[in-house]
């Protein structure tokens, strides 16, 4: 079960990358009954939308966006103008419907998401994993923590999205393109284009900040367990199963095989690494030369703990018993528990200070300004209403990238197929946050003749870019099926 992913530990860690924003307004709407008890009639004040015979109340709308707008407001203290609210409370409402008529659908069709494949899915999130790359469960509580989301809310996030996936996966299957199609697109990848563009940089937000001492000691203090740690040590392990043949074990040779090792390494013969990568048998870390890195004290069970802490840097275990085989351990670094203090590490609160109120600061800016795209404003006019600088590119396309943008080859190739008027954003690059509007586009260049290969590839990222336009047209059609209403 997904609870298996959590623990009691917890820290704050601001990654907004993360952060499942709803963007609504501040209106908190009261609770009731849906049919009134004097006249049995359907009381629409108590619901946010109908989806078929599926309601959305206005508890569940108020429960999407009220933990959120206290962020918004810690970013923006002036909080969105009215227009903005409209505009945001719309997004959330249709955002809730998008999840019910995909819901119904996915009933229809027999999908859903097991407790394993979404546990598998965070997992394999990186923003979640330790040094070693290996899912962390304090470090996903940090995450959560920060950005004011309970393990519930980001799990039901997170199936939804996985639900979606499976759902775009079966409305596209057998979607195919016409060799015209093809060729036509390949066309598009060929020409120059001109945006307009608005970019978001970190240090020039972080600049503008002036963190009172009051304020630098409460995130000291939220996020302490940054700087702290217990006792620690960093190994690597060699790891051998205990060998089987029909209920016959014979444990004492892979323990004579794992000290064989062992005295190698001490005796120069050998580098624990490169006995590891050829003989462990733990396949997690086997390519890495058996590196585990850092543990802390009360992390592995007593039994193990007991073989490795308490040895020096050098050092190796003498084999040791596991549940399944034998181990043994080579410390690479220890250090003894840290318990730090606010003047000892102030200047490295400040700079994390001044990152993550810069990032949260450019997450808003960034919802807001994609919130006016979507809304079919310029990219130009959206920029003035933000109260930021746009600027124009020169002549690009996506074998030379964009000029006096650097690392910019990869985002050029994001936008060779746009059409005039589109967008896309945000886009890092160049340490920046990106937001492009396609403004011109030199005429088609003479259909260039594809391989197979390059055919296949392409028609790949024909299919890739049409899913989300192809699951709009479903979700549409659906609505009007539905005969989808809203009350708000």
């Amino acid at each position: 079960m997904m609870s298996t992913l959590r623990d009691k530990r917890t820290m704050q860690i601001v990654l907004w990358t993360l952060l499942v924003v709803f963007l609504v307004g501040g209106v908190f709407f009261g609770f009731g009954m849906r049919y009134s008890s004097l006249n049995g009639k359907y009381d629409s004040s108590v619901d946010a939308a109908k989806v078929g015979d599926e309601a959305i109340t206005r508890e569940e709308f108020s429960k999407a966006y009220q933990p959120v707008i206290d962020k918004i407001y810690a970013a923006e203290p002036q909080g969105p103008t009215s227009d903005e609210t409209q505009r945001l409370q719309q997004q959330v409402l249709n955002s809730l419907i998008d999840d019910a008529i995909l819901g119904q659908t996915a009933q229809k069709l027999g999908i859903s998401v097991s407790d394993e494949e979404l546990a598998a899915s965070i997992r394999r999130e990186p923003y979640f994993a330790d040094q070693n790359g290996n899912f962390d469960k304090d470090r996903y509580l940090q995450v959560l923590q920060a950005n004011q989301l309970t393990p519930e809310q980001f799990e039901a996030d997170q199936r939804n999205a996985l639900l979606r996936q499976k759902i775009r996966t079966v409305l596209l299957d057998g979607v195919l393109f016409t060799g015209s199609e093809v060729d036509h697109y390949a066309s598009l990848l060929n020409r120059d284009l001109k945006a307009s563009y608005v970019d978001l940089d970190e240090s020039a937000y972080e600049k503008n900040l002036q963190p009172t001492e009051d304020e630098l000691r409460e995130f000291y203090e939220n996020t302490r367990n940054e700087y702290d740690h217990p006792e620690r040590i960093k190994i690597r392990h060699l790891f051998l199963t205990t060998p089987q043949n029909e209920g016959f074990q014979d444990p004492e040779k892979v323990e004579k095989t794992l000290e064989d090792y062992r005295q190698k390494v001490l005796s120069g013969k050998a580098q624990f690494s490169d006995l590891a990568q050829k003989y462990s048998e733990d396949s997690q870390t086997k390519n890495r030369g058996g590196e585990i890195g850092w543990i802390e004290r009360g992390s592995l069970p007593k039994d193990m703990e007991d073989n490795i802490f308490g040895l020096k840097k050098g050092e190796i275990t003498k084999p040791f018993k596991l549940q399944t085989g034998y181990d043994i351990a080579e410390i690479e670094d220890s250090e003894k528990a840290y318990k730090s203090t606010f003047e000892e590490v102030r200047s490295k609160v400040l700079s994390q200070y001044l990152k993550d109120k810069a990032s949260e600061k450019i997450a808003l800016i960034s919802e807001q300004l994609a919130g006016k795209l979507k809304d079919h404003e310029s990219l130009e006019k959206a920029a003035t209403e933000l109260g930021l600088p746009a600027s124009a590119t020169d002549w690009f396309n996506r074998g030379k990238g964009i000029p006096h943008i650097a690392d910019s080859k990869g985002i050029a190739d994001e936008l060779a197929s746009l059409y005039i008027g589109d967008w896309k954003g945000p886009l890092p690059a160049d340490k920046k946050v990106y937001f492009f509007q396609i403004t011109d586009a030199e005429p088609e260049k003479e259909t260039p003749v594809l391989t197979d290969q390059e055919r296949v590839e392409i028609t790949q990222r024909m299919v890739s870019e049409s899913q989300q336009s192809w699951l709009q047209d479903f979700l549409d059609g659906e609505r009007k099926r539905l005969g989808v209403k809203t009350y708000l």
